[in-house]
């Protein structure tokens, strides 16, 4: 283990350890790498979903905005909303 990691532990469902684990031995992986990397991805994810709702509340506050109405007409003419 390098200086950078750190050992932890935490509870969770039965059923989600053997999955971890079936998982783990059909990729000829040990459990932490899959643990890692569920924890990277997971992390990547949250931090763009978070950028984006930043950055919309920025643009609402800055008064760039499309009225729902508007965004329905922009669909209909693209064949895209529901009628």
């Amino acid at each position: 283990m390098s200086n950078k990691e750190k050992t932890i532990s935490f509870r969770a469902d039965a059923e989600k350890i053997a999955a971890l684990d079936s998982l783990a031995v059909a990729q000829d992986r040990p459990r932490s790498y899959l643990i890692n990397e569920a924890i990277t991805n997971y992390i990547q994810l949250h931090t763009y979903q978070d950028a984006l709702v930043r950055k919309g509340i920025e643009d609402m506050r800055k008064g760039r905005v499309v009225s729902h109405d508007e965004i329905v007409n922009r669909l209909r003419r693209a064949g895209r909303a529901r009628r």
